[in-house]
Parts: structure tokens; sequence; C-alpha cells
């Protein structure tokens, strides 16, 4: 399988033509999603408006509806509903983490902790958590519920394993990939699942719908690592080496360590302490580009990338399913 680096249009620009096939339900999903803030109690109502009208990049319900309106018998109502609990999910989680990392800014706005305090910020992510379960239980395939409950799940567990992790020069590979097959593929895997549901797909590709989105979610995380340090990226929405100033060693971090020498983990681990400086943090990326280990982490995601695709090409040819394609090829060059 050919190697997807080379973009001939940009990321942002591929993502934005996906949105634009996609809009209707994407509008409708919105529009879901501020009927529950409008119900939601007390003071909760337009503390979680105010995040929704933030509608950030949408690339769960857009992956979703990419996918579900590449089948024939596809039902849009259905469709909105899945893609509006996914996003719901999204949100909660989000809200969670920032309070877990005690993070400052999300998408260049004060985060919901930072704005409204601890205590409003874990009953807003609850009850967000809640009414997106409410609102796929009834659904009647069981298999859709029961794949969002399962997602939530997972998030829940690798944030258990991060936190745990965090600090941990010695954090294996399989050990990453668990952390980021919850923490940011869990979702993705419910949108390919539910997704191909939704498009009728029988039960073999149902179960590669799942894979495509564990592939897509595992090479978007670790592209963001990348971009954590500042490689590769432009227009970011949040603060670079954030992980490292939480104690989290992703990717990049982990591949330098399986192959340097002893000289070289000594004057990374001492890079580590300062982490929060400007010049540990260029000390660290020289060290890091050193051992090449932004290219093999850029390698790695290529890798899950180029695993999507068998799955891609046997879809029905629609203007759905070719979005969804450069979507997924493209993902590895993206820089925000």
């Amino acid at each position: 399988m050919s190697d997807f680096l080379t973009a001939v249009v940009s990321y942002e620009q591929v993502l934005k033509d996906a949105r634009d096939c996609v809009a209707a339900g994407l509008d409708e999903v919105h529009k879901v999603m501020l009927e529950v803030a409008d119900n939601a109690p007390g003071k909760l109502s337009g503390q979680l408006n105010s995040l929704i009208v933030r509608k950030g990049k949408r690339i769960r319900s857009t992956f979703l509806f990419l996918l579900a309106s590449s089948g024939r018998n596809w039902n849009s109502e259905r469709a909105v509903r899945v893609a509006a609990a996914i996003e719901l999910i999204h949100l909660a989680s989000l809200v969670h983490d920032d309070i877990i990392d005690d993070s400052d800014l999300r998408r260049n706005e004060k985060t919901a902790h930072k704005r409204w305090g601890n205590r409003m910020a874990v009953l807003l992510g609850d009850y967000t958590l809640a009414k997106s379960m409410e609102m796929v239980w009834s659904d009647r395939d069981h298999r859709i519920p029961l794949s969002l409950s399962k997602a939530s799940s997972r998030l829940i567990m690798a944030e258990v394993m991060e936190v745990e992790g965090a600090g941990n020069a010695d954090l294996s590979l399989d050990q990453y990939f668990a952390v980021i097959e919850g923490k940011t593929a869990a979702l993705l895997m419910a949108c390919g699942e539910c997704g191909s549901i939704l498009a009728g797909f029988d039960e073999t590709m149902v179960k590669e719908g799942n894979e495509l989105g564990r592939n897509f979610g595992m090479a978007f995380q670790i592209i963001d690592d990348l971009l954590d340090f500042g490689y590769g990226a432009e227009n970011l929405d949040k603060r670079t080496f954030s992980d490292l100033k939480n104690g989290y060693f992703t990717l990049p971090l982990i591949l330098f360590f399986e192959s340097c020498d002893a000289a070289e983990r000594k004057e990374m681990m001492a890079l580590l302490t300062t982490a929060g400086l400007e010049s540990s943090q260029i000390q660290i990326k020289r060290l890091l580009e050193s051992r090449m280990a932004f290219q093999k982490a850029r390698d790695i995601a290529v890798a899950k990338i180029n695993a999507c695709m068998p799955f891609l090409e046997r879809l029905p040819d629609t203007p759905a399913s070719q979005h969804l394609k450069k979507l997924c090829r493209l993902m590895t060059d993206r820089s925000i």
C-alpha cells in the first residue's frame, strides 16, 4: 500500500469538503445537542450551551455520517441521534480530562472548570454523558447503545491507565497503544461500527468498520502527539508540550527511550524535570530528532492509515465514501 504523505490539498480543506458533504446532517446534530443544553437543569443549561456553540472540528460526527451515508438504505434521523450522542460523549470526556490535567485552555478559551469551578464542571460532564446514553437507548438495533456504552467504558479505562502511567519512562509500546485505543480510538471505533450498522452493511463489514475507526483513531492520536511537540504544528488551539508538563510520555518519547544510549537517557530525564522551560523544550526536540523519533512515530501513523484502505476501497462508490477516503488518506498530513 502506498504512503499517503504528499497532500495535493490541505487536510483542513479536505475536512471542510467532507463536512460540506454531510452539512445537513451535522446541522441537525447541532440542533439536537442544543436541545439537550436547553433542557439541562439550572445553570448547567447556559454552561452546556456555551460549550456546544463552539462546534470544534466535528471529525467524529463527520466520519460517522460519511460512512453511514455510503450505504443504500441508511436513515438520517437515526444517524443524527447516534452522531449527537457520540459528540456529547466526546464533550463530556474533554470536560473531565481538562479537570484531571488542570488545563487552562480548550480551543483558545478557558476550560469549563476554570470558568465555573470543579464541582459544576464535573456535574456538567456527568449530565452530558448520561444524556448521550439516553439518546440512543431506544434505537431498534441494540448494537448501537452497546457500542456507545463500550466506548464510554474504554475512555475511562484509558484515562486511568494514562494517569497511573504518568512519569513512567519505561512505558512500553503496548501500554501506550492500549491508552490511545481507549483515549481517542474508542469513539471512532463506535463511529465506524455504528456508521456501518446505519449503512445497512453485513456483520463482517460492521466489524471492519470498527477496525477502521480503531486505525484512524490511533493514527489521529499519534499525529496529535507529534503536534504537541510542535512537530508540523500550525494554528494549534492548544499549548504545546502539554503532555510532558502533565507527566504523560507519548510515542516519540517512548521510541526515543527504546533506542537511546545511557548518556542520552540521563540527559533526557534531566530535561524532563524542566519540560515547562522553552530552553528545555528545544533540547528535548533536538534529542528526539537525533533518534528520528518523530519520523518513526509518523511512519507508525501512516501504517495505521494504510491498514484502513482495503475496507474503504470496498465501500459503495458514492460522494460520501470518496470524501471518507480522502479524510483518511490525508489525515497524517494534518497540521491543526
